[in-house]
Formats: structure tokens, C-alpha cells, sequence
């Protein structure tokens, strides 16, 4: 990856500010009465612990800069299982040479639930992204590669997650500074219809990122989002454009 392509290291002043905010800002829009989530699988672009339910799935498309469209699919199986693909297109709307990466794979177990442990904890293969593909890796949305997740929810709250975990993107000419990280993260609901994320991703790398999003719950089967991308870096900030639908075989 060439340098001008990567992320300010993080900041101590900027790491606190980012965690007070995380930390603080659940406990002012959570609501009782709000029924758990059982489709976020994802904050922003950070994993969470949790898996689509036993006959789940559900088709993500994003629209991003330069006329990007990125799809990706996803399968439940048995509440603790599911597994997905993705494509990836560069300038497939507006001008410029259409560039298509080829179909990259996703799977996720969940070993452990909230049910009989004090939290969800799920190992995972996410080799998705978008954007361009430089130095064998997405650019601007990295991929996860390997990673562990835990996340508990605070039912007494209402709809309340927290999230965190870390990740391992590439095993080959590992470089630490850019492969391995760590993510923490919020869920929280105003009402049924209406949820935010917060996340900081890829913490500890040059890649790292602090995203959040709102998703409106338009319909059963229909979901429309914002995420706001890289916010910590204005040559990067990204609002993208998110519709998820979500059904049972």
C-alpha cells in the first residue's frame, strides 16, 4: 500500500475522545421497549459477535465514491453459524473504466451465546471489501481477514450492545502495523425503527478508522442506512449509502 493511502497513526488525545464518546453517548439515547436486533452481524464495518438467525439472509447493497457498488449476501444456519460472499465494482455508475474484483467469501461460528455465557463470542473468516484492490488488499474498506468477536447486550437498558474484538487481516508479509488490530463498538436503539453504531475500526494500524451509522427499519424486510466512513480523516470522510433487505427461507 502506498503511504499516501494510509491512515494517521492514533493520537492519545484523539483515543480518548473517541472512547469517552463511545462510552457515553449509548446511555443518552437508549430506551427501554425496544426489542433486540437479531440481524446485526455488523456495527459499521467492525464485526460484532452475533449471527443472522437459523434460515436467515440477507442482500447489503453499497454506494460509495467513484461510481462503487459492493453487494454481499449472507446465510444463518442454526443461530450460530453463517457464511456469505461479496462483489465489487469501481465506476459501474457514472464514468471511467469499470473495474470488478473477483467474489470474496465470509464465514462466522458463534462457540458461545448470551444464553448460557455472560457474553456472544464468534470467530470469523471476512475477506470482503470495497474500493480498489492495492498491495492484495481493499482500499478504502478493508477487509476484516480473521477475527474474534465478543459482544453482550444490556437488556435492563432497552436496546443497548457493546462490542470489541481483534483481527488479523493478512497472514502473508505480515506487518503488524498495518494487519493486526482491534475494534470496539456500540449498538443502540431510539426506537424499534430507528438504530445507531459506532465503532472505531482497525485500531493500532496506519488504516485505522472511526465510523458510525443510523439505519431506518422501513419495512419487515427493508432497511435504509447512512454510514459515515473515516470520520477521523477528512481526505477520507465517506458518507455511503446502505439498503439491506432481510428475509427466511
Amino acid at each position: 500500500m502506498k503511504q499516501n493511502l494510509r491512515r494517521s497513526p492514533i493520537r492519545p488525545r484523539a483515543l480518548a475522545f473517541l472512547i469517552l464518546s463511545l462510552a457515553w453517548s449509548p446511555a443518552l439515547w437508549a430506551k427501554n421497549d425496544v426489542v433486540t436486533d437479531p440481524t446485526n452481524y455488523e456495527m459499521v464495518m467492525a464485526p460484532t459477535a452475533y449471527t443472522l438467525g437459523h434460515g436467515g439472509y440477507d442482500l447489503v447493497t453499497e454506494m460509495y465514491d467513484n461510481g462503487g457498488v459492493y453487494v454481499r449476501a449472507n446465510v444463518g444456519f442454526e443461530k450460530f453459524f453463517m457464511f456469505g460472499f461479496s462483489a465489487n465494482g469501481t465506476n459501474l455508475v457514472g464514468n471511467g473504466t469499470i473495474q470488478v474484483q473477483a467474489p470474496r467469501l465470509f464465514f462466522k461460528l458463534k462457540p458461545l451465546d448470551e444464553g448460557t455465557s455472560p457474553v456472544a463470542l464468534a470467530i470469523a473468516w471476512d475477506d470482503r471489501g470495497y474500493g480498489v484492490v492495492n498491495g492484495g488488499r481493499f482500499f478504502p474498506g478493508t477487509e476484516e481477514g480473521f477475527y474474534v468477536a465478543a459482544s453482550h447486550e444490556f437488556k435492563e437498558l432497552g436496546w443497548l450492545q457493546l462490542h470489541g474484538g481483534v483481527n488479523l487481516v493478512k497472514f502473508d508479509n505480515f506487518d503488524a502495523s498495518q494487519d493486526l488490530g482491534c475494534f470496539f463498538g456500540t449498538s443502540f436503539a431510539v426506537t424499534p425503527v430507528l438504530a445507531f453504531n459506532m465503532e472505531v475500526n482497525q485500531l493500532l494500524t496506519t488504516y485505522w478508522q472511526y465510523n458510525a451509522n443510523v439505519m431506518f427499519n422501513l419495512d419487515n424486510p427493508l432497511r435504509i442506512g447512512l454510514d459515515l466512513r473515516d470520520i477521523n480523516r477528512p481526505d477520507l470522510f465517506a458518507r455511503v449509502l446502505r439498503v439491506q433487505y432481510i428475509s427466511f427461507f
